[in-house]
């Protein structure tokens, strides 16, 4: 049985809701001025050091350039999506398909707020965006193989990734040779299969409800609204989660799933060496996840010395051109050390303005109640073993995370995009609010609400490209 600690018995009131809501906006507005004046007044203005509209770093408004059939129809439209989705969901409870189906629809019609020109389209037509140089790949093998000597003349995406990235772009385009259909196939792919997967790795130690219900709320965060269509990093998003869930489970085939998704997504991004230490966790509290483990990092190890010998390309080296192309000073924190502390603030910031501040404190109430209720004061407590793994999960995903921002990680923009695979992580302290919590019906949907809410403000007033 979990135990109980402090929590109010209740999630949010619908003034509680309107007073977050507002001190959100309020702070994030001051912030941006003390931010900005900081930068300009009582230091030198260091140029790019901080974005013009703290804190997201890729960001344009475009109220005042909506077209009014575009945002009025998409808005009423997405507005009558998840009210209906809320009534069917109320009356056939804990199935995920209406879920996916409603977070879908709701992708869609929040970017159709734009336009389908600049929803579907623009993302994909960036001058530094893989997309541009997908198309000219020929021949797979042969980019591989000569990636580290072309690299620093490739698009700036490419050039500090793999060469997995521009291939993965390279394989849709000739799958559907059309940007609108290649973002569509991003979303389609990627939102049914990471919500699945979180729904089936939160329900591994809650209740079902509890896991429907955070998947609910993930479909709606703003990070996925706005980045899960077109974006590359919806699927990385989604195969980091797929590598943690397949490796809590049981089997082995769950064991070639975890170590294909890690695979796959080192062929994407460096930055994969985030899921490792989550990896390490697991199996440093669950004995017999040691060898699997030892056996994924050496798999990895042994595949990519096979790229090397046999195509030439060698991993570590392009990491070593990708890291000095976006720190050619070195260590930022010495080379900039103005721009290295107000790239991280800005980091954390955007994360949680794209996680919604009301999903910031149900996580904040939720990691309080796992610290309390699982690890105590002198260890493990024995009657809340289940929930040992998402204490452990969650908890080192964000120690993983702030290693790499320490390191000097995300400070050319949109960290929001960059780490959206964070975001499931920072959804299991929230399934823990709520398995203590037990809020109705009516706060939930209340809660629902603020959060879509949010994603499609967010939506109406600015445009989030590269």
């Amino acid at each position: 049985m979990v135990g109980s600690v402090d929590e109010s018995g209740s999630l949010f009131s619908g003034r509680e809701l309107l007073a977050i809501a507002w001190i959100g906006l309020t702070t994030v507005v001051a912030l941006n001025v003390i931010v900005r004046w900081t930068n300009g007044g009582l230091i030198d203005k260091i140029q790019g050091a901080t974005p013009t509209y703290w804190p997201i770093s890729i960001f344009t408004f475009r109220l005042g350039r909506l077209r009014p059939a575009w945002a009025i129809g998409a808005t009423a439209a997405a507005i009558f999506v998840f009210m209906l989705a809320g009534v069917y969901c109320c009356r056939r409870k804990n199935r995920i398909a209406p879920v996916v189906v409603a977070g879908l629809l709701l992708l869609g019609l929040s970017n159709l707020v734009h336009g389908f020109d600049h929803g579907f389209v623009a993302p994909l037509a960036t001058r530094q965006g893989y997309y541009q140089l997908a198309p000219t790949i020929a021949d797979p093998l042969a980019f591989v193989g000569n990636y580290e000597a072309n690299q620093l003349s490739y698009v700036v995406h490419a050039r500090t990734h793999p060469p997995g990235a521009v291939l993965t772009f390279t394989l849709l385009d000739r799958l559907f040779g059309s940007r609108a259909l290649v973002s569509a196939a991003i979303a389609l792919v990627s939102l049914p299969a990471s919500s699945l997967l979180l729904y089936r790795l939160v329900g591994t130690y809650y209740d079902r409800d509890v896991a429907w219900y955070v998947t609910v709320l993930f479909v709606l965060l703003p990070a996925v609204q706005i980045y899960f269509l077109a974006s590359l990093d919806a699927i990385i998003a989604t195969l980091m989660l797929g590598a943690v869930y397949f490796f809590t489970r049981e089997s082995r085939l769950a064991l070639v799933g975890s170590f294909v998704c890690l695979l796959v997504v080192s062929s994407q991004m460096f930055l994969f060496v985030f899921l490792l230490p989550v990896l390490a966790a697991i199996a440093v509290r669950r004995r017999e996840k040691r060898v699997p483990f030892a056996a994924i990092v050496l798999g990895l190890v042994a595949f990519y010395a096979f790229v090397d010998v046999a195509l030439g390309y060698d991993y570590l080296h392009s990491f070593t051109i990708a890291s000095n192309q976006q720190n050619p000073g070195g260590f930022l924190l010495t080379a900039k050390p103005a721009w290295y502390v107000y790239s991280r603030l800005e980091d954390v910031a955007e994360l949680a303005l794209f996680f919604t501040p009301f999903c910031c404190l149900l996580a904040a109430r939720g990691a309080r109640a796992l610290r309390r209720d699982v690890l105590g004061r002198g260890g493990w407590l024995p009657e809340n073993a289940r929930e040992r793994d998402p204490l452990v999960i969650a908890g080192t995903a964000i120690g993983s995370f702030v290693a790499l921002l320490a390191a000097g990680v995300y400070h050319t923009g949109e960290t929001a995009r960059g780490a959206m695979y964070l975001y499931p992580f920072l959804l299991l302290p929230v399934a823990a609010a709520l398995r203590r919590i037990a809020p109705d019906e009516r706060e939930r949907w209340l809660l629902a609400a603020a959060v879509f809410g949010q994603s499609l403000l967010m939506q109406l007033v600015g445009g989030y490209l590269w």
